[in-house]
């Protein structure tokens, strides 16, 4: 579909991007419109031809006008059928839209042959225009906010569970790091209370005094705070293949009885004192490491948060344990990248409804 764009060049006129009706490497024909407002003929233009050099970019340069011949002389300029077609066709279309859409200040883009969602998108979006925007949203009635809002949220959540699905088997931890930081209201929807996005990856605390900077020191990958109570949640991202279980540890693997048990794998039981431990050194150091970041924060029910694996990978027993196993872990939470993932889709039928 072709994008064109108009520039205001006073209160009634604008420039719009010009038609190109045929091209070659050394020459090509150009059919510029101008748009006059206050008109029952509002759309001109007129044609120009340029040359160049085979290796030369296209660059504005100074034309002779009808008005420069001599006399005795004169210019023709012939269309085929193709350049008449393209020609004709597109100065409708122009016209069409501009009629609808009239005079803006500013530059302004428009696509052809769509609807005018993508075209207002593409206006929004640019600085120039910032002004008239707010001027024509103040006019707007309350429930057309209300549906915009909707139409954005649905467009970001459907674009993160499609980069999210895609990724399901990336098993570089810093592309998820990368990922929430990207999107932080995804890890809002992990918890029963209102959080507030703090930081991305927070130094906690606890270096030691060897070398110059120190050593020892933890952080945590994602730092937020319980908008409810104002105590911190501490959230640690791992990577959809971390392994969950370990061998089987009672019973007989496969056979489905009920003492078919497993144990926690190292990586997830590794993982989880990993979080208890972001979650002490915070409460001993947060203060001094924050500083007046910690004002509006207390440790009265810090909370630990850790998503790893992938659900679906589990056996039907194996997933018995593992639940059992987070069952037991109090405050602190797991969920897998599948079960977030299943969050997203499940807050997108609501938009969908």
């Amino acid at each position: 579909m072709q994008l064109i764009s108009t520039q205001s060049t006073s209160d009634v006129t604008m420039d719009i991007s010009p038609i190109v009706l045929r091209e070659t490497k050394t020459t090509r024909l150009l059919f510029f419109p101008y748009w006059v407002s206050k008109s029952d003929n509002p759309l001109r233009g007129g044609f120009r031809f340029q040359r160049k050099g085979k290796n030369d970019s296209w660059k504005n340069i100074d034309h002779k006008t009808l008005s420069s011949l001599k006399k005795d002389e004169g210019y023709e300029l012939n269309l085929d059928g193709g350049d008449m077609a393209q020609l004709f066709g597109r100065l409708e279309e122009i016209k069409s839209l501009l009629s609808q859409h009239g005079h803006s200040y500013g530059t302004r883009f428009l696509r052809l042959n769509e609807e005018n969602a993508e075209s207002i998108l593409l206006q929004i979006g640019q600085t120039s225009n910032r002004d008239l925007i707010i001027k024509r949203l103040k006019h707007l009635e309350s429930e057309h906010f209300e549906n915009l809002g909707l139409a954005f949220g649905r467009a970001k959540l459907e674009n993160a569970i499609e980069k999210f699905e895609a990724n399901m088997g990336n098993t570089a931890e810093n592309f998820w790091q990368q990922f929430f930081s990207t999107n932080p209201w995804i890890l809002h929807q992990i918890f029963a209370f209102p959080v507030i996005y703090l930081n991305g990856e927070t130094y906690l605390g606890g270096k030691n005094s060897r070398g110059r900077q120190g050593a020892g020191g933890t952080a945590t990958d994602f730092l937020l705070k319980n908008g409810s109570n104002g105590s911190f949640a501490v959230v640690e991202i791992k990577i959809p293949n971390c392994a969950l279980v370990g061998t089987c540890y009672r019973g007989i693997e496969g056979s489905g009885d009920n003492n078919e048990l497993y144990r926690i794998h190292g990586d997830l039981s590794g993982s989880i004192v990993q979080l208890e431990n972001q979650i002490l050194t915070a409460m001993e150091q947060f203060k001094s490491i924050l500083g007046e970041d910690y004002r509006d924060m207390n440790c009265l029910n810090p909370t630990g948060v850790l998503i790893a694996g992938n659900y679906a990978a589990l056996t039907e027993m194996q997933r018995r344990s593992f639940d059992l196993f987070r069952k037991s872990l109090g405050k602190n939470q797991v969920y897998t990248f599948d079960e977030l993932l299943m969050k997203l889709k499940l807050l997108k039928t609501v938009y969908e409804s």
